[in-house]
């Protein structure tokens, strides 16, 4: 009984904690697969990933851009390399509602930040 009550508070401790975290970040409401946050880009997951820009070698973004045409909802994958080697993989269900909505909008989003992005189109010919 005492242990599934401590199950309990660490389940309660863990949660207050993901509100707390994600509530530091002023930018995430409505943010797509990622946002711009005090010189960084912060990937949208769950507890939000904070990458400074200045260890940004390029991101990657992966669409399907039949997905993009034909439905309202697609999915994408953006993967952040960074200088030193490290890659940090989000994927993402993407609606055409966000404030960066498509991939298109990310890439420009990115390059005005100066860094760089790839884009690769995962369509079948």
């Amino acid at each position: 009984m005492i242990v599934s009550y401590i199950k309990l508070f660490v389940l309660i401790g863990f949660v207050i904690a993901v509100f707390v975290i994600r509530g530091r970040y002023k930018n995430r409401s409505g943010a797509g697969a990622f946002f711009f946050e005090n010189d960084c880009l912060v990937l949208n997951t769950g507890l939000p990933y904070p990458i400074p820009f200045d260890q940004i070698e390029r991101v990657e973004l992966n669409y399907s851009s039949w997905e993009l045409e034909h439905r309202m909802s697609y999915n994408l994958s953006v993967r952040v390399v960074r200088k030193d080697g490290g890659k940090k993989r989000v994927f993402y269900k993407g609606y055409k509602t966000a404030k960066l909505a498509l991939p298109s909008d990310m890439e420009a989003a990115l390059r005005e930040r100066g860094i760089p992005c790839v884009m690769t189109d995962d369509s079948a010919p």
